[in-house]
């Protein structure tokens, strides 16, 4: 059965695997998932993030040509807002990259929160292993780059593009704690608009300071995607930071220690599940009185609840 699941995603059954992809999202893949893991190690993962209306759906539109053009296989996962009334992803970035749709050879998907953070970027990195099992060379991961979630996301792919505009300058200092931080290669985005030199300033200032004594200084570029501008730099960019990272062992320790926070994440949140039962909830309504709102710590009444060690 795994050998025959195995070949069909790698043959391009587009079908099986959004059928697989919509089992995660839905909390129902767990056998299959743990019997195609074992075949997703091979492809590079790209996180591109950055704030909203940067142009990161247009980047990677080109970024799609540039890489099919090699004849490499590509997964986009680009990760978004959530409809408060469907449910859905809201900003469509399928619609933006359908000139790729009938293409086999690229895959892509677009993923909402649907309200629950915490399960977010776990339940992208199994679809980013399921596209991987299915043979692609690159995966592409979007997200808006704010918030915990996000983070945990970026921080699970081989390198980081953080794609900003000129009219960025201002929030850089703000975001020195975010996208920034975590940056491997750094794009200022519609730059034939006025600012982009000054932010790109700024940016290689930050770069020089924050990674120096590192081994690596990321580069800082320009591009203005709609017109096709400074892409084909990005990806050559890209692939001479993944070739670096192989040679110098950094892949190899980076997808160690990535795998070892994801067992991390995940004992936490097997440990909440179990803990979270229906007894324990009428438990929380009879221990707690108005009195312990008033007597007891919120960290007191969670160790009353928790069993002691023996």
């Amino acid at each position: 059965m795994k050998k025959d699941l195995i070949a069909k995603l790698q043959d391009g059954n587009s079908n099986i695997l959004s059928n697989l992809i919509s089992a995660v999202e839905n909390g129902h893949a767990g056998k299959q998932y743990c019997e195609l893991y074992p075949y997703s190690h091979d492809t590079v993962r790209v996180g591109i993030t950055g704030p909203p209306g940067a142009g990161k759906s247009t980047l990677i539109n080109q970024l799609i040509t540039l890489i099919r053009n090699e004849n490499k296989s590509v997964g986009i996962i680009s990760v978004d807002p959530t409809s408060p009334f469907s449910g859905g992803a809201i900003l469509g970035d399928r619609v933006r990259m359908n000139q790729h749709a009938l293409d086999p050879d690229v895959f892509i998907r677009s993923m909402g929160s649907r309200g629950e953070m915490g399960g977010l970027a776990r339940m992208t990195h199994q679809v980013a292993d399921i596209i991987a099992s299915s043979g692609k060379d690159i995966i592409l991961v979007e997200t808006i780059g704010v918030g915990q979630a996000e983070a945990e996301i970026i921080q699970n792919v081989d390198m980081t593009v953080v794609v900003l505009v000129p009219e960025s300058g201002d929030d850089i200092q703000f975001m020195k704690s975010g996208p920034v931080e975590y940056g491997d290669l750094f794009v200022v985005n519609k730059a034939d608009r006025e600012g982009s030199s000054r932010v790109a300033a700024i940016l290689r200032d930050y770069v020089s300071d924050a990674f120096e004594g590192q081994g690596y200084t990321p580069e800082i570029l320009l591009s203005t995607a709609t017109e096709g501008e400074g892409t084909s730099e990005i990806y050559k960019q890209c692939l001479g930071f993944i070739n670096y990272l192989k040679e110098s062992g950094n892949l190899k320790l980076r997808r160690r220690n990535q795998y070892l926070s994801r067992v991390r994440n995940n004992v936490r949140d097997e440990l909440e599940r179990r803990f979270w039962t229906e007894n324990i909830t009428g438990d929380i309504a009879e221990l707690i009185s108005d009195d312990d709102l008033r007597t007891y710590s919120p960290s007191e009444t969670a160790q009353r609840l928790i069993p002691k060690e023996k």
